[in-house]
């Protein structure tokens, strides 16, 4: 993870969200190591957007979302999830 650099860089969260939400390859490495998972797939972030990643993750598993997508996700769903990190 790249250390040196601390702006937050939305558009790779939004692309790191929207990969979660249809790679299922992608998934299936996170759910057992998600450090493992960002690098695999090239995700380079800073403390700041990891941070946010693990509280976004976090947040959703507190308010029971399935975090591995076992269930299919609806469009609404996703849009919601779309305007979180926008």
């Amino acid at each position: 993870m790249d250390k040196t650099h601390d702006d937050i860089r939305m558009e790779m969260l939004r692309r790191l969200a929207e990969q979660a939400m249809t790679d299922l390859d992608f998934r299936a490495v996170a759910r057992h190591d998600l450090l493992g998972a960002l690098r695999q797939y090239g995700y380079d972030l800073n403390d700041r957007e990891l941070a946010l990643v693990l509280r976004f993750r976090a947040a959703l598993e507190e308010a029971g979302v399935d975090l591995f997508l076992t269930q299919r996700l609806s469009e609404a769903d996703k849009e919601l999830l779309r305007q979180a990190l926008a």
